[in-house]
């Protein structure tokens, strides 16, 4: 009986320890799994500077996380988020699906580049992404046995920038404003695994960078460009007319000036 009694005390100690080691160090392990994970899903390189978690009331900040360019791509970083606060359901917890009831990320930096064979890199790292998720037998995307459903209420980005290098331009980089994407529900109603709302996520920022850097940076250097093909026309057609006026009779000079 009392060996019986030392051996529960043990394992009790060893459990209690577990649990003390986890809890101390969940913030370590949150930012080591998003790490590990993330690399693995985008096939590049998912760094994070501190995670913090608080249990009791569902929440917790990621700071400083920084996904890398895919190869190809002379930018260094895809993205660079500042602070990212995520609030969870806690009645969700240990349900089939996981509920985020809202996720913010404030002063994202998008960095978008478009190289010398005209490849996008974000467009990149969706394909590898979308990579990432096990295709089902008719090519569509595999939920099953992919890893917890999630569902986010609420996801929001805001004060956001981006910066655009596009090299069959110009080759330079030019800094724009992104404006606040809002976006609700994602994996809803049955829930999504987290490799299919990264795909979802990163195509809607994608498109919102793009249609940015098509407004305030192609469009206008296109506008530009058109502007100064036009005066150029202008200026040789008054030049040849004045030419051309030199030629005429001087009587016809007269002529013209009154």
């Amino acid at each position: 009986m009392k060996k019986t009694l030392v051996v529960i005390v043990i394992l009790l100690l060893i459990v209690a320890g577990g649990v003390y080691y986890f809890l101390s160090n969940l913030d370590m392990l949150v930012k080591a799994a998003i790490e590990k994970y993330g690399s693995e899903v985008t096939q590049t390189a998912v760094r994070v500077d501190r995670v913090k978690i608080d249990l009791k009331q569902g929440a917790g900040g990621i700071y400083g996380l920084t996904v890398a360019n895919p190869r190809g791509f002379d930018t260094r970083q895809a993205f660079s988020l500042g602070e990212t606060s995520v609030k969870i359901n806690l009645k969700s917890i240990g349900e089939d699906v996981i509920v985020i009831d809202a996720i913010t990320v404030r002063a994202p930096k998008v960095m978008y580049e478009m190289n010398a064979a005209r490849e996008g890199s974000l467009n990149k790292l969706y394909d590898n992404i979308s990579k990432s998720i096990p295709a089902g037998k008719a090519g569509k995307e595999e939920s099953a046995d992919a890893g917890p459903k999630l569902i986010i209420r609420k996801l929001v980005f805001e004060d956001g920038a981006v910066d655009a290098r596009l090299v069959p331009l110009d080759n330079k980089t030019y800094s724009v404003k992104l404006p606040a994407i809002n976006m609700a529900n994602l994996g809803a109603p049955r829930g999504a695994t987290g490799s299919a709302l990264a795909k979802e996520i990163l195509g809607r920022i994608t498109k919102a960078a793009q249609e940015e850097v098509k407004r305030q940076v192609i469009d206008k250097q296109l506008k530009s460009a058109v502007d100064a093909e036009r005066k150029k026309i202008e200026s040789e057609a008054q030049k040849r007319i004045e030419e051309e006026k030199k030629k005429l009779d001087p009587r016809l000079q007269d002529l013209l000036k009154r």
